[in-house]
This record gives C-alpha cells, sequence and structure tokens, in this order.
C-alpha cells in the first residue's frame, strides 16, 4: 500500500521535486526581500547625501551674519545649486525659502520609491496644519471661511478640502467633515458656543490628525520601525515645547492638557498630564529627569541664571532633535534613515535662513541673531 509519505519522499516522484522547489523558493524570497528594500532607497538616499545640508553647520551660516544688504545674502545662497531666490524684500525671500522646502519634498518623493509617495504626501499636509486651524476657527467665530486660504495650501489634499469647505454653508458642514473623514472630535469643537469654543483643543485636535495619519501611512518592508521611533520623537518633541510655552504664558493643568497630541516614545500619557501639572517651567525640566531631552533643558536653566527666554528652550529641543535624526540616520542606514535626515535637516536649514534674512532686513546685531541658528556643532 502507497502512502502520501512514499509519494512526498520518493525521488521519482514529481511531487518531491515541486515541494522542494517551493521551499527554496520560499527561502530565497525570504532572505532576498529585505535586499530588494535597500536598493531601492540606493539612489534617493546617495543623492540626498551628495545634496547635503550646509546651512546646518556654523561656518557656512556665520559667513552671511557679516552681509550689509539682502542683495549680497542673495547672491552667495544662489551659488549652492540648490537655491535660486530673486526678490529682495525680505518677507519675499522668506516666502521663497518655504517654497523651496515645499519644492525639496516633491523631489524626495519623486526619487524615492512608490512606496514612500504617500509618506511624503502626509507630511505636505502637515505643513498645511496652519491653513486648517485658521479655516475651522474662522467658521467657529463667523460661520464663515476665506476662499483664498485654500490657494496658500501645499498639499493637494487640503487644497482640495479647504476649497470645498470654504464653500460649505453652516448647516452642511458636519456632512461635509464626514465626507473627509474628520472625527467626532472635530465636529464637537465647532459646535461649542463662542465663549465655550477652545482654541488650544482645535490646535491639538488638527495636529493629532495629521500626525495619526502619518503614522497610518504605510511604507516599504524594513522602514516601520524606523518610521515608527521618529514619529513618537516627533511628538515627544512638539510636546515639550508646547507645554513649556503654556507655562510660560502662565496656562494652568487644564488648558495644558488640551495641548496634548498623543502618546510619545518617553512621554507616556501619565508624564505628559504630570508635565501639565507642574507649576512653572523649571518645574516641567525637573519632572523630565530621566528622559533624553532632560539634560539640553537643564543645561539652559542652569546657565541663564534660572531666568532664559522661552526661545532658548525650544531652541535647545530642535538641537536635541537634529541629534535624534542623526542617530536615526544611522541607526536605519540602509533604508529610510537618511531620507529622515534630510529632510529634518533641510526644514532646519530653511528656519536658519529665514532668520538671517530678518536679521540682515533689520540691521540685528550678529551676535543677536547667531544664538538663534540652530546648527550641527552645537549638539
Amino acid at each position: 500500500m502507497i502512502t502520501i509519505l512514499d509519494v512526498l519522499f520518493n525521488p521519482d516522484s514529481p511531487v518531491m521535486w515541486i515541494m522542494i522547489i517551493s521551499i527554496i523558493g520560499g527561502a530565497l524570497a525570504i532572505i532576498i526581500r529585505p535586499f530588494f528594500t535597500f536598493a531601492k532607497f540606493t539612489y534617493p538616499n546617495a543623492k540626498f547625501e551628495s545634496i547635503g545640508n550646509p546651512f546646518v553647520k556654523e561656518q557656512n551660516l556665520q559667513r552671511f551674519l557679516e552681509l550689509s544688504d539682502l542683495q549680497q545674502f542673495i547672491d552667495q545662497i544662489n551659488a549652492n545649486k540648490d537655491f535660486q531666490l530673486s526678490n529682495t524684500n525680505a518677507s519675499d525671500i522668506q516666502t521663497a525659502l518655504d517654497h523651496q522646502f515645499v519644492e525639496t519634498i516633491q523631489m524626495m518623493k519623486r526619487d524615492s520609491t512608490k512606496k514612500m509617495h504617500l509618506f511624503y504626501d502626509s507630511y505636505l499636509q502637515m505643513l498645511d496644519a496652519n491653513l486648517l486651524k485658521t479655516a475651522f476657527k474662522q467658521f467657529a467665530s463667523n460661520q464663515q471661511i476665506d476662499e483664498d486660504l485654500s490657494e496658500q495650501a501645499v498639499s493637494d489634499t487640503i487644497k482640495k478640502q479647504l476649497r470645498i469647505i470654504s464653500k460649505t454653508e453652516p448647516e452642511k458642514m458636519n456632512s461635509v467633515l464626514d465626507q473627509f473623514a474628520y472625527p467626532k472630535e472635530i465636529k464637537g469643537l465647532l459646535s461649542f458656543e463662542k465663549d465655550a469654543f477652545s482654541s488650544f483643543a482645535l490646535d491639538a485636535a488638527i495636529d493629532k490628525i495629521l500626525l495619526e495619519q502619518l503614522q497610518q501611512t504605510k511604507v516599504p518592508y524594513k522602514c516601520a520601525k524606523a518610521k515608527e521611533l521618529y514619529l513618537k520623537r516627533l511628538i515627544d518633541t512638539r510636546t515639550i515645547k508646547h507645554i513649556l510655552r503654556a507655562k510660560n504664558l502662565g496656562y494652568d493643568g487644564e488648558h495644558c492638557k488640551q495641548l496634548l497630541i498623543g502618546e510619545g516614545y518617553e512621554l507616556a500619557f501619565w508624564k505628559q498630564e504630570e508635565l501639565c501639572n507642574a507649576e512653572n517651567i523649571k518645574e516641567v525640566i525637573n519632572k523630565l529627569e530621566g528622559t533624553k531631552y532632560y539634560q539640553s533643558l537643564k543645561k539652559i536653566l542652569d546657565t541663564n541664571q534660572g531666568l532664559p527666554s522661552i526661545q532658548s528652550y525650544t531652541d535647545a529641543i530642535d538641537r536635541y532633535w537634529l541629534e535624534i535624526v542623526r542617530n536615526l540616520s544611522t541607526s536605519f542606514y540602509t533604508t529610510i534613515g537618511p531620507s529622515l535626515r534630510f529632510l529634518e535637516y533641510k526644514k532646519i536649514e530653511i528656519r536658519n535662513l529665514k532668520i538671517i534674512t530678518k536679521g540682515i532686513a533689520e540691521h540685528i546685531p550678529s551676535k543677536i541673531i547667531s544664538p538663534l541658528l540652530i546648527t550641527e556643532e552645537a549638539i
């Protein structure tokens, strides 16, 4: 009597060879799959590395600080092939620099694997967060939204949403928000009477929606962990800056809790609430002891006799953010790491150049401008 095992392990049977080939094929697929992912990031990462981020380096920024007019600044910036500025008005230059950042993201999307496209689309939507906040605040205050807001959007998705909601009658707003899959939280905030409306809660709700959308965006195999770490750390740093600013303005614990945008990497919800309940900035910093963010903030607190400006603290967090993304780049150098570093360094570059533009235009001394710049050397 012939059994199934006799058929499966009979060298003369095609069944056995089909089984062997299937096993080998499956094993090869498992082994080779990561290499396909690595290959997809080889070109974009090499390109981003070749472009570099020269304007997070102190020596490259210091030479701008002694310039006497914006034309000299433009000429020197345009010597870098990735920048082409023309206007000599400070406001126009700053706007052009913002557009440069958007163009960089679009370039990164074009040069990356298709599986990264949704990530960059979602990132662009985060840049339009303030437009959404403005639109909903206008609706909450006078039931009307400025139709021109949509023209300022850099994300096609947000542009479309703003165009539609700006023309939507108040009684139909909830159904339109449902169409765009906005959560009940937003509809609830917009339904409050004017005296009960909370702009803090609305701001946090919009940020939370856009961050969650980025969290849910699928990325290529072997990139999910890096993306999760990046976003959790981003939530940490944003939360700390929000709470520091709130305490600087004298907000109580309940107001601070309205600013929370989700659970971070080191800041669980219970820790965030503990920070919100702190009496002042010094207590917030002391409650951060044991986290990676503590040393940067404590250094500022100690070196300024406990009375530094809020800008000093938020800049310290931005400097530590550079270290975070640099470490992510090293840890995930074969996949998404270098892309995340290039993206976030570019954002800081644009910030630095906008500050220098304002400094030159208003003839602000370099000794005042220099400490405001975020550079690698300060990490």
